[in-house]
């Protein structure tokens, strides 16, 4: 009888778990991450948009710090970046570190901002995505490729930025609602 009553805890917990959201939302949203850094480049194509380059990790980085997930941020960031290395033809950890190494800055920031503010949080995503393509360009620079780099690449950049950001507050409300928690300011 015993063994039955602590299984009976142990599935209401369970239950309870769920329903809070805590454990449908977050694997959810490392699969979207790990699908988004898998087929951006196909999908992209698909659509007929390679000069394009929506990443939504950084939306879901920063949601993640939002609802006072930092160390799962940090996670999220530092296997993103390891999977974006894998799939990317570049130095092997350059996205890990620079994912990472972002975060942690954007972490930092957090005692001063309400990240729960939607217009604080599409100002820190584009800081973010500027903050990234700013280090690659840097880094870029001076190997021989770097020396074809257009100036129409900040242009699109800028674009990419742009939509990011307006996509943004739709994400934030969607994983609210997943979460079961909405809230008004993110409508």
């Amino acid at each position: 009888m015993q063994f039955y009553q602590g299984f009976g805890v142990g599935i209401r917990a369970s239950v309870k778990r769920w329903k809070e959201g805590d454990v449908f939302v977050y694997p959810l949203i490392w699969l979207t991450c790990g699908l988004s850094v898998i087929l951006r480049r196909s999908i992209n194509h698909l659509v007929g948009i390679e000069w394009l380059d929506i990443d939504l990790i950084p939306i879901f980085l920063i949601y993640l710090i939002a609802k006072d997930q930092n160390f799962m941020a940090g996670c999220l960031a530092f296997f993103m970046g390891v999977l974006t290395d894998t799939f990317a033809p570049c130095q092997l950890g350059l996205f890990a570190f620079l994912y990472s190494a972002i975060i942690l800055g954007i972490n930092h920031c957090r005692q001063f901002l309400d990240f729960n503010d939607i217009k604080t949080s599409i100002l820190f995503v584009a800081i973010f995505l500027l903050a990234k393509w700013s280090f690659l360009v840097i880094i870029i620079r001076p190997s021989p490729l770097g020396q074809f780099t257009p100036l129409i690449f900040f242009i699109l950049v800028s674009i990419s930025v742009l939509i990011t950001g307006m996509i943004t507050p739709f994400l934030f409300y969607f994983l609210n609602l997943v979460r079961g928690r909405e809230h008004r300011d993110y409508a």
